[in-house]
């Protein structure tokens, strides 16, 4: 709530004094470098290797959904806003046969807050034109591994861990936006993020102790976005 605040804080000054108020919904796909969380999936499939436990999910790309409210300048050169992203992935540790099952899920989650700035560059065609964008913000991550152990049918073990990781990002974009309606435009870009990544932290640990010292969630990768700007009532766009 505290983040939610300060954001609406630092957004109103940007609604108040733009010309128009738009509002975005994007869809969107990426890869995640997910570097130390790989790392932490394979100790903990060398840890099982002696019962033939192997990785069948190695936290593959995956969509990302947004939302945006911002203001665009008189020109329409100039749009700037809050922006909200949930991505999701997950890796999965497995072994079963006839005997009993071995599992270890490790499901995640992260949620970006982040201020977009982008700028529509000049162009001879009425109806699109290029933009370049530029998005810093915080993001949240969650990391809760689910392990279990079934023999027979008496299950032996079921634990779960959860961890947290809060960083920030940047993410420069560029592509295409259309217009096939004074109030209605669509989009088309692509772009790479970068994360610093937090240190993860246990849930539930009043010490906060680290899951291995320095292991971080960044999802650093590449994006491909697409989605709908709704402008009201959509006179910068002439």
């Amino acid at each position: 709530m505290k983040k939610l605040i300060i954001y609406l804080f630092l957004l109103f000054p940007v609604i108040l004094n733009a010309q128009e108020v738009a509002f975005q919904y994007g869809f969107g796909y990426g890869k995640f470098n997910l570097k130390d969380v790989r790392t932490i999936q394979n100790r903990l499939r060398n840890a099982a290797a002696s019962i033939g436990a192997r990785i069948t999910d190695d936290f593959p790309a995956h969509h990302i959904q947004s939302v945006s409210i911002g203001g665009i300048s008189a020109s329409g050169r100039y749009h700037a806003g809050l922006n909200v992203a949930f991505l999701t992935t997950g890796g999965r540790v497995h072994v079963a046969d006839y005997s009993g099952e071995y599992k270890m899920d490790m499901l995640l989650k992260g949620y970006r807050w982040g201020f977009f700035h982008r700028y529509y560059v000049p162009g001879n065609v009425p109806w699109a034109n290029m933009y370049i964008q530029f998005e810093p913000g915080i993001l949240s991550s969650r990391l809760r591994m689910e392990e279990s152990l079934v023999i027979g049918a008496q299950k032996l073990t079921d634990e779960s861990l959860s961890f947290r990781s809060t960083g920030l990002y940047l993410e420069p974009s560029t592509g295409v936006r259309f217009k096939p309606a004074r109030w209605l435009h669509l989009f088309l870009g692509c772009g790479y993020e970068i994360d610093l990544g937090g240190k993860m932290k246990q849930i539930g640990r009043k010490d906060k102790v680290t899951y291995n010292g320095d292991d971080r969630i960044r999802w650093s990768g590449y994006r491909l976005n697409a989605g709908l700007i709704f402008a009201i009532p959509g006179s910068a766009f002439d």
